[in-house]
C-alpha cells in the first residue's frame, strides 16, 4: 500500500473517532453541569473550564475567545462547531470527509455516501441548532451518524491493509479519548472530600460511565457500587469493554500485527515496540496504585505514550526515510 494511502485512511479513521468522542467529552461534561446546578451556575465559568484544558486546545480557545471567554455557549461552539479549531467535531468530519475524497477508490460507494451525508447535514451547524434540540438529543444524533459511519464500514470494507489501518488509527484515538472523558471527572471539583461516596459522587461516575456507553455493561459485570476505584478500573483497564483503555490498545496492537505480517522488513520497528510496552504496562496495572500515585498524572502518561505511539507510527510506515531503503521483488 502506498504510505500516502495509509496515511489518508489511518487520519480518516481518527478524525471520525475525535468527532464522537468529542461529542462524549461535551456529554459528560452537560451532564455534570446539570448534577451540579444546585451548587453552582449552569453558565459559571468553573462548569466549562475543565472543557478547555481536558481537550489540549487551551492557548487555540483564549486565543479565539479571550481570558474570559469561558461560557457555556463559547466552549461548546469552540468544541463542536467552530471551523477556526482544528479539533472541533465539525472540523473533524470535514477533514475525514476530504481524506475519504481523496481515496474514495479505496471506499466503497455506501462508505463514502454516509460520511458525505454526515458532512453535508451537520456543515452549517451552530450553538443555536445545539440549544434548540437540547445538548441529550443533539449529541445523541451526532453520535449516531458517526457510529453508522462506523456500522457501514465494518461490514463493507475488506479485511486488507487499507482497513487495518482503519482499525489502527481509530483505536488509538479511542484510547485517548477515553483518558480524557476519565480526566473530566477528575477535573469537576467536588464541594469537599466528605463528598466522595456521597449521592453527588455516584451521579457524576453514572454519567462518566453513559459518556462511554459503558452504564448498563458496568452494571452486568461489575456487580456493586459506583465508585471511583471501580468506574476508573473499568473505563482503564476491563479487557473486555471496547471503549476501556486497555480493550482499545489491545486492538490497535492487533491490527498493527495484520498490519506487519504482510510487511517482513518491518518485523521490529519502534512503533511495535511501543504499543508492546503500553499493552503489558495496561495488562498488569493495579488500580489501587494508579489511584495512589494519581489518577490524573497516570492519564497524562497514557495520552503522552499514545502520542509517542503516533510519531513511532508515522516515522515507520509513512516518513521512513528513503535513502539506502531495500528494494522489495
Amino acid at each position: 500500500m502506498l504510505s500516502r494511502v495509509a496515511n489518508l485512511i489511518y487520519w480518516m479513521a481518527r478524525y471520525l473517532e475525535r468527532a464522537e468522542n468529542t461529542a462524549r467529552l461535551v456529554d459528560v461534561n452537560a451532564s455534570l453541569v446539570v448534577d451540579l446546578q444546585s451548587r453552582r451556575a449552569a453558565d459559571d465559568p468553573k462548569s466549562w473550564e475543565p472543557m478547555v484544558y481536558v481537550g489540549g486546545n487551551e492557548e487555540r480557545f483564549f486565543e479565539l475567545y479571550g481570558k474570559g471567554g469561558v461560557t457555556e455557549e463559547n466552549v461548546i461552539t469552540f468544541m463542536l462547531f467552530d471551523r477556526r479549531n482544528a479539533g472541533s467535531a465539525i472540523s473533524c468530519i470535514a477533514q475525514a470527509r476530504e481524506n475519504a475524497r481523496c481515496i474514495r477508490d479505496q471506499l466503497s460507494s455506501e462508505v463514502w455516501e454516509q460520511l458525505n451525508f454526515c458532512h453535508l447535514e451537520l456543515q452549517d451547524h451552530a450553538y443555536h441548532d445545539y440549544q434548540r434540540h437540547g445538548s441529550a438529543e443533539y449529541l445523541n444524533r451526532l453520535k449516531q451518524y458517526l457510529q453508522l459511519f462506523h456500522g457501514i464500514a465494518e461490514s463493507m470494507l475488506p479485511r486488507n491493509q487499507a482497513w487495518w489501518f482503519y482499525e489502527f488509527g481509530r483505536l488509538l484515538e479511542r484510547a485517548d479519548n477515553t483518558s480524557r472523558i476519565i480526566d473530566v471527572k477528575y477535573f469537576t471539583l467536588l464541594p469537599g472530600a466528605r463528598a466522595v461516596g456521597s449521592a453527588l459522587d455516584l451521579i457524576q461516575w453514572a454519567s462518566v460511565l453513559r459518556s462511554c456507553s459503558g452504564y448498563e455493561a458496568f452494571r452486568k459485570s461489575r456487580r456493586g457500587q459506583l465508585t471511583l476505584e471501580r468506574v476508573v478500573d473499568y473505563l482503564l483497564l476491563d479487557p473486555f469493554f471496547p471503549r476501556s483503555i486497555r480493550f482499545s490498545v489491545d486492538g490497535a496492537g492487533r491490527a498493527l500485527e495484520q498490519i506487519l505480517a504482510d510487511l517482513p522488513h518491518h518485523a521490529t520497528n519502534d512503533c511495535s515496540r511501543q504499543l508492546a510496552a503500553l499493552r503489558i504496562a495496561l495488562a498488569h496495572a493495579d488500580i489501587d496504585g494508579i489511584i495512589a500515585g494519581g489518577l490524573h498524572e497516570y492519564l497524562d502518561e497514557v495520552q503522552s505514550k499514545i502520542a509517542d505511539i503516533h510519531e513511532a507510527m508515522r516515522t515507520t510506515f509513512i516518513d521512513y526515510p528513503t535513502a539506502g531503503a531495500r528494494v522489495l521483488n
